[in-house]
């Protein structure tokens, strides 16, 4: 049986990997898996046509300088895919690239199976996107609660598996013997993450460890900075600037829960590891800056007035956004001050964490139902 798997960056690599794994732990059939992706599909034995890291990129005009290569991975992979066969494709999140792959071999054979999971926000912008997914797809999967309404009266054959990110088993890092169970114990951990992109960690680290230098941190905080190994390197090399700054820096997925874990705040840039530190209990403030072109267009395309998950689905601001010129070492520091130093003020962001990741949660393992409908639909 041969499967192509289509990702655009490492959260849908590592999701699509768990749901390829159980499925090959619970089918008899042997499946050889081909497509794109990072070093968990790699863990599992994909057949790489491209690297996730030739794609990885955020925002209209940062994509600008890669559009010609990224056009012509796509175009590479829909000929190879064609040629391949496979009897299903299964593409996950990063639905402007995963989707315009889908919807090419869609133009070409109708005939291939498609899953796709992950819906784009269509309900904060760009809604003509749901016709993309309507052309592309034979069944989508959705991991938030409010998207399935919203597919299903576009007659988009649509299932709800739940978040992956409850499916994270907490107990399993309380003891690790890990970097961080080494930490001093003395001081109350703080967390600093600068996001997985290099031109995040370039970008908005500097302005993060000026607001920990203005704050004088250290001296009452273990400052810590979990990272990849991809971007170890990097966040070390910009590090240098901050001599007086002492971070532990640490870059393994175990050692980064174990943190988690031992935590109660934290700065973050938006995306999964804000989410991540909500169901692992811990407060926090968002931040980030987009290209100001970039910026500056999507003010008219989204709807939503917030960017943070926990916001959206509690459909209240109540986790801290600083984004573009608000993203400053002086107005992260009085935020933090703020909301992160008073504790009635970081009960309150708790409470409302709490709230959205009940939402999020399903009856079943969100991987569980996900690698079921992969099998019907390969049996149907």
């Amino acid at each position: 049986m041969k499967i192509a798997v289509i990702t655009g960056e490492e959260s849908g690599d590592k999701l699509a990997a768990s749901i390829l794994r159980k499925l090959k732990n619970s089918t008899d059939n042997s499946i050889d898996l081909y497509g794109i992706g990072g070093k968990a599909l790699d863990e599992i034995g994909i057949q790489k046509f491209h690297d996730i890291s030739e794609i990885n990129v955020m925002g209209i005009f940062e994509v600008l300088p890669k559009i010609l290569q990224i056009s012509k991975i796509i175009n590479n992979t829909v000929e190879k895919i064609i040629d391949l066969k496979p009897d299903l494709i299964f593409s996950v999140d990063s639905p402007d690239f995963t989707l315009r792959i889908c919807k090419k071999i869609k133009n070409i054979n109708k005939e291939l199976k498609i899953i796709h999971m992950v819906a784009p926000s269509v309900w904060a912008w760009r809604a003509g996107r749901i016709k993309v997914v309507r052309d592309s797809v034979d069944h989508l999967l959705t991991i938030l609660p409010f998207e399935k309404e919203i597919f299903d009266k576009e007659n988009i054959k649509t299932t709800y598996v739940g978040h992956p990110i409850t499916e994270i088993e907490t107990t399993e890092y309380t003891n690790s013997d890990n970097e961080i169970s080494n930490l001093n114990n003395d001081k109350e951990t703080f967390l600093i993450l600068p996001g997985s992109r290099k031109s995040e960690v370039t970008k908005l680290l500097p302005i993060y460890l000026k607001a920990v230098k203005k704050l004088n941190l250290n001296k009452n905080y273990k400052l810590v900075l979990p990272t990849t190994n991809n971007m170890k390197n990097i966040i070390i090399d910009k590090l240098r600037d901050f001599p007086n700054i002492e971070i532990e820096v640490i870059s393994s997925n175990k050692d980064k829960y174990a943190a988690f874990l031992r935590a109660n705040i934290a700065i973050v840039t938006s995306g999964t590891a804000a989410l991540e530190l909500s169901y692992f209990n811990v407060a926090y403030i968002t931040s980030y800056k987009f290209n100001p072109l970039t910026y500056f267009i999507l003010q008219f395309l989204i709807k939503s007035k917030v960017g943070n998950l926990i916001n959206i689905i509690n459909q209240k601001k109540i986790i801290p956004e600083l984004l573009q010129s608000d993203c400053n070492p002086e107005k992260l520091s009085e935020f933090i001050e703020k909301y992160l130093f008073d504790l009635d003020e970081r009960n309150k962001i708790l409470e409302f964490s709490n709230i959205a990741i009940n939402k999020l949660k399903s009856d079943k393992s969100p991987t569980s139902i996900a690698s079921n409908q992969i099998k019907a639909v390969l049996s149907g």
